[in-house]
């Protein structure tokens, strides 16, 4: 079962490429997704979805990647229906009334949210933490000038992308203790279920807590100390990496092109 953020090895085309090249062209595309009209996007998701699929990523982790985020994804479009009217730029509340403009508006609203997350995954899916870290702090070295801790941030983030499959195995733990316990949910109301998520919240949150306090020992008994730090990742741009860029910047200007002759 996928976990959001887990990498998985893998052997495609998009597993090769530096990791500096996928994120600058998540970045680029997170930016695009959120500027481009209706009609650019829905091709564009097409073809985010079909090199998921190409490079071993099913629907299924894509549909696990979405359930975490799936009330919000609904608050979202129920904000577009139910508020938005078919005049553009024209707001109201509407009794129980859903326009045609507003089910329009949620839905590309959605498909917007639903590329991010398909961008992220292939981005998180096929890239090692440690060589994702080495690529933001490559991004981020300039800073350096301005006095900013580019290492301790890069650290931090390896932490963060370390813990976070941890954090997900604690919650599990704690449902299926909870389950073992007689914790059905489906046979309680919605006071019951609270109190169950309350303690589920509590669980991974102390269970956060005591990983961090012995992760810092651990740390504090190797002498970690602050500042520049050396890394065994070695980013090398090779001739795949150009014609992905190449390829890349093709696609960005059809796509622009395309948003500037619908608009």
């Amino acid at each position: 079962m996928y976990d959001t953020g887990t990498f998985i090895a893998g052997q495609s085309l998009i597993y090769k490429l530096d990791p500096r090249v996928k994120l600058a062209f998540t970045v680029t595309l997170s930016i695009f997704i959120l500027w481009a009209s209706p009609l650019p996007i829905l091709f564009l998701g097409v073809i985010l979805l079909l090199t998921a699929l190409t490079n071993g990523i099913t629907l299924r982790t894509v549909g696990q990647s979405v359930k975490p985020l799936l009330l919000f994804i609904i608050l979202i479009f129920l904000a577009h229906a139910l508020f938005a009217s078919e005049v553009e730029g024209a707001l109201f509340v509407s009794y129980l009334g859903i326009s045609l403009g507003g089910i329009q508006g949620g839905f590309i609203a959605v498909w917007r949210f639903l590329c991010l997350i398909v961008a992220a995954v292939l981005l998180t899916m096929t890239t090692a933490p440690s060589r994702l870290v080495a690529a933001i702090k490559y991004f981020l070295h300039p800073l350096k000038f301005l006095r900013v801790p580019v290492d301790d941030i890069a650290v931090m983030i390896t932490l963060a992308l370390r813990m976070m499959p941890v954090l997900l195995l604690q919650k599990k733990k704690i449902e299926k203790a909870q389950m073992a316990r007689g914790g059905e949910l489906r046979r309680f109301g919605l006071w019951v279920r609270a109190k169950y998520f309350l303690s589920l919240v509590l669980g991974v949150l102390l269970g956060t807590f005591r990983r961090a306090d012995e992760l810092a020992l651990a740390m504090e008994a190797r002498a970690y100390a602050r500042g520049e730090r050396t890394s065994a990742v070695e980013l090398k741009i090779r001739q795949v990496d150009y014609l992905a860029i190449l390829l890349f910047c093709l696609m960005i200007i059809i796509f622009i092109a395309l948003n500037l002759f619908l608009s």
